[in-house]
């Protein structure tokens, strides 16, 4: 797999996960899951968590049908000590 993908070709999730781990991908014309994960789309642009918010309100401003989407979700690990704690992730369009 190459150290970067070429901007304007179509990979799969999987192959941009592995070249852009931790980083936010924008990409278009995905095909998606039945719980809106991308199967693949065509690879847009790659940000860092700080470009992230900048890239998403262009895209609200062209009201753009691109995916936003971070490739990673790194968690600290500790103890909780409560009563019925839970977490939840969210994958929002």
């Amino acid at each position: 797999m190459p150290k970067e993908l070429e901007i304007g070709k179509r990979y799969t999730w999987e192959e941009v996960v592995e070249v852009y781990p931790g980083k936010w991908v924008r990409m278009s014309d995905c095909n998606l899951t039945v719980g809106s994960g991308i199967i693949d789309g065509i690879l847009v642009g790659v940000y860092t968590d700080d470009e992230s918010e900048k890239v998403e309100l262009e895209m609200w401003d062209e009201e753009s049908k691109d995916k936003l989407r971070r490739t990673t979700i790194g968690f600290g690990v500790g103890v909780i000590e409560c009563l019925n704690a839970r977490m939840e992730v969210k994958d929002e369009p």
